[in-house]
């Protein structure tokens, strides 16, 4: 079976999903082996298809309207035609010739896991992403008999992924639980997203960020506050307009001091009177009662969307691929452009921005999980 390609996780709603390690000694040495990967796509198919409405019982317990809603979206499915499950060798969304630079040989990525459940109207998935290999002289873990993939991606209805999740807990003795992020990695992340589409020392970065205005579109940064200082305000969406974005952004978009996330802060404390060190948010100085009780909880954009409570969606230039969001799904995306064809050089500079932007969110993954967070 030929392994899956990246492009799988583009233009695609995710929930996010923090994994412990996946073990499998006493049947398999490798998860990634053709066999490890048939046998067990067909014991979640077995699963699934044991039950009603996708693994769910009939009727679900608690008769709530959340339940009722929930049977209702599996019993529009159909019936599960095919469970396969595929290696993801690799996280790159550009082939090596498309690089804007040549890169030294790199360590051997650990590859990851992509599920699809193909039912008779619907395609749903999820992705077991691994964490990038160490840098060159870097000790790997030693893992024998399991396998590290911290980052699970699901696109599934609740009852389906709950499923799901028990599946894996029951087959490989894991650990999932929610993903969430805080102010200061999403501060991080539209700083990795925006380097990732204006090269530093490119003597086309004026043209780079033309293009990334034109990808970011509108930007809407959402602001939570503490309930103790704002009880009546929960939260404040900073609307940043079509064409107003390049503002923040300077040539020199790699300078130490996060020039986007430095106008930014400099914006709000002028136009709203609130001081917030977005840069400084994380660090071991003191936080202010602004970095305590405010916080960043969704940033969403034309090219992706990222919420603190673990959702993520990247957006690229391409043709659909079954299983991605349909145009109407996403309404809280400011703008998509999912089943279109690219120019060229807006739709590699838009892979490169997504691959840093998901490199980011995993190795934040896997750094919590070493700290032991």
């Amino acid at each position: 079976m030929a392994p899956a390609t990246p492009q799988h996780l583009l233009n695609t709603s995710w929930t996010l999903h923090r994994l412990s390690p996946l073990h499998h000694e006493k049947e398999f040495a490798t998860l990634s082996s053709p066999t490890a990967l048939k046998t067990y796509a067909s014991r979640l198919q077995d699963q699934l298809t044991g039950n009603t409405l996708g693994g769910l019982p009939s009727g679900t317990a608690g008769g709530s309207s959340g339940a009722v809603a929930d049977d209702e979206a599996l019993s529009r499915t159909g019936a599960l035609k095919s469970c396969t499950w595929e290696t993801l060798p690799s996280l790159a969304f550009l082939e090596p010739q498309t690089q804007s630079r040549p890169s030294r040989r790199q360590p051997k990525q650990q590859p990851g896991i992509l599920v699809t459940l193909e039912y008779e109207n619907i395609v749903y998935k999820a992705a077991l992403l691994a964490p990038p290999p160490p840098a060159t002289g870097s000790p790997s873990p030693d893992r024998k008999g399991s396998t590290h993939l911290p980052l699970l991606l699901t696109r599934l209805p609740g009852p389906l992924r709950q499923t799901f999740v028990s599946f894996l807990a029951a087959n490989f003795d894991t650990y999932c639980s929610p993903l969430r992020f805080p102010s200061h990695f999403m501060c991080a992340a539209l700083e990795a997203y925006v380097n990732g589409m204006i090269t530093e020392g490119d003597d086309i970065a004026r043209q780079q960020q033309a293009i990334l205005e034109d990808v970011v579109k509108e930007m809407q940064i959402t602001l939570a506050f503490s309930s103790s200082i704002a009880p009546e305000l929960r939260s404040l969406n900073v609307s940043i307009p079509r064409g107003s974005f390049a503002d923040f952004v300077d040539a020199d978009a790699n300078r130490a001091d996060g020039s986007v996330l430095a106008n930014l802060s400099s914006y709000l404390e002028k136009h709203l009177a609130m001081k917030l060190d977005f840069l400084s948010a994380g660090s071991d100085k003191k936080r202010s009662l602004a970095e305590e009780h405010v916080r960043v909880s969704r940033i969403a954009c034309g090219g992706f969307l990222l919420g603190a409570d673990g959702r993520l969606k990247l957006v690229s230039l391409q043709k659909m691929i079954p299983g991605a969001d349909d145009d109407n799904d996403e309404e809280d995306l400011v703008g998509s452009e999912g089943g279109r064809e690219a120019p060229g050089e807006k739709a590699r500079l838009m892979l490169r921005a997504n691959e840093a932007l998901l490199l980011a969110v995993i190795r934040r993954v896997a750094s919590v999980d070493e700290q032991g967070v």
